[in-house]
């Protein structure tokens, strides 16, 4: 699961993402850098994950209006080559429903 993440990003910098994810007792924190602070993120929980992911698709939608919007992330990935799973993530911050997301197809993954 998601125990905690740090985001930093702007438009002359490379975005960094640490993410701590949490199995059991176990926790693991693991830090990279991409071109833009959601695929950071995921190049961060891949190196916890120790596999090779493959983002097939991603997508993003408002479920509610307003302020406090709920945000939905749905992504496709391939583990290893295996099939596409679909994982989901809804937050009120879009970072942090695309890495709910990307950690819940890992999940189904590793649990199915």
């Amino acid at each position: 699961t998601l125990d905690n993440f740090v985001i930093n990003s702007g438009n002359s910098i490379t975005s960094t993402a640490v993410i701590r994810l949490k199995k059991g007792d176990q926790v693991c924190e693991r830090v990279a850098g991409s071109d833009g602070p959601i695929n950071a993120a995921f190049r961060a929980i891949n190196k916890i994950v120790g596999k090779e992911i493959v983002l097939e698709d991603y997508s993003l939608k408002s479920m509610t209006d307003g302020e406090d919007a709920q945000a939905e992330a749905i992504v496709k990935i391939a583990v290893d080559g295996s099939d596409i799973v679909t994982g989901r993530g809804v937050s009120t911050d879009v970072i942090e429903a695309s890495i709910k997301a990307y950690v819940n197809g890992i999940n189904k993954y590793f649990l199915d």
